[in-house]
């Protein structure tokens, strides 16, 4: 009640006291008490439309970004593919005498590169945002909560197995400089494998792979192997984030459609 109004309402409750008019003094009750119910639910309403229209928000970024994680999480896995198949392709060659031959210029680059792991993409800021700012439950729908709850605690699971993973690697070419050797070479076009990234037009620096040295060498092909196994386990943690991430987007689909 506005406070200019209070003491006109008192006035009005005392002068039906005296009078003895217990249906005025009803009436008057009922009139305040129907107005503060109307103003609350009016405020419930409002703030319930409000509450819808942030959610509608939260979900429309929430499918962008899971989109956009998405797409990245798929080019990440195809490399991560492709060097798996280099890796396959390369093995007869390294491990049995079923396929003599020099390695190709991509395997040998790969064995090269094969200590190198990134950090995956993983970011949905939306859900970071949301849990800082403690509006996560403003998500009604159980499904899209329990798939984040189950997304975050993978994320954050993969982000320790990363760093347990990258705490020992073997980077083979320094490690085994007879078995692979970085070497300067004659630069013949630009679209030729180049490590050293210094804007020679004469030099590109390139590693060279001995395959006599890395087959005689049973501490390079224990080390070896051990880098290629790392890269398995990053491959299927990628199979199993692409999956909750799908799972997630098509729930948003159908949320948003509906």
């Amino acid at each position: 009640m506005a406070e200019g109004k209070a003491p006109v309402f008192l006035n009005r409750i005392a002068a039906h006291l005296r009078d003895q008019n217990w249906f005025a003094l009803v009436a008057e009750f009922l009139i305040v008490v129907s107005g503060v119910f109307l103003g609350l639910q009016a405020a419930n309403w409002k703030e319930a439309r409000q509450e819808r229209e942030d959610e509608a928000k939260i979900l429309t970024r929430l499918q962008a970004e899971t989109g956009t994680l998405l797409e990245a999480v798929r080019q990440e896995r195809a490399g991560l593919q492709a060097r798996a198949d280099l890796y396959v392709q390369a093995q007869d060659v390294i491990y049995t005498s079923a396929n003599p031959r020099e390695l190709t210029p991509e395997e040998c680059n790969v064995f090269a590169a094969s200590h190198i792991h990134r950090l995956a993409a993983d970011q949905l800021p939306i859900v970071e945002e949301l849990l800082a700012t403690g509006r996560f439950d403003r998500l009604k729908d159980e499904s899209v909560k329990s798939q984040l709850r189950r997304y975050i605690l993978f994320r954050d699971r993969e982000r320790a197995n990363h760093e347990e993973r990258t705490n020992e690697l073997f980077r083979l070419y320094s490690r085994h400089p007879d078995a692979i050797e970085i070497a300067a070479l004659p630069r013949m076009a630009d679209t030729e494998l180049d490590w050293g990234f210094l804007n020679n037009p004469d030099l590109r620096f390139a590693p060279q792979c001995n395959v006599e040295e890395m087959r005689a060498n049973q501490q390079f092909l224990n080390e070896l192997f051990d880098n290629m196994g790392r890269n398995g386990h990053v491959l299927v943690g990628y199979e199993k984030r692409e999956a909750i991430l799908v799972e997630l987007q098509q729930r948003l689909d159908e949320l948003l459609k509906s």
